[in-house]
């Protein structure tokens, strides 16, 4: 799916907690469905915003064959900003990320992301890189 999954928890009474799920339509950059991405949320000047980097997906039904139906592809190695409140993604390419990644471990703090491992198809490699992503959201 190309939508967002919101996952809030709810008490009620401090009693009972129910999770509750929201689905969002984005608008603007539209991350494809994928598999093996991760999303953090980094705070910058009083705002959060969410990121979405690598992940797999699969081939566009329109370069599928009979042999190829199920073929899974490195998602291109752009970074997303998406905005939960408001459902807009934007997308970003950073020319220090090269390749997909997917199954990586990333962890945010604060304004910054810290990517490290994963495994590109591309090229069957599982790179020992460590990337610092810092995020400066703008004013307004």
């Amino acid at each position: 799916s190309d939508k967002i999954y919101i996952m809030s928890i709810i008490c009620k009474n401090n009693k009972k907690v129910t999770f509750h799920c929201t689905e969002k339509d984005l608008v603007g950059d539209v991350p494809e469905g994928r598999y093996g991405h991760s999303m953090d949320v980094v705070y910058s000047r009083g705002k959060s915003m969410g990121v979405l980097f690598g992940g797999r997906s699969y081939m566009p039904s329109t370069q599928r064959t009979t042999e190829t139906w199920n073929r899974v592809t490195d998602c291109l190695p752009h970074v997303f900003l998406v905005d939960f409140e408001f459902g807009c993604a934007t997308s970003y390419i950073l020319p220090e990320l090269q390749d997909g990644l997917s199954f990586h471990v990333s962890i945010a703090r604060n304004d910054t992301i810290y990517i490290l491992g994963g495994h590109s198809l591309a090229s069957n490699i599982r790179p020992a890189n460590l990337y610092r992503i810092r995020v400066d959201l703008p004013l307004g």
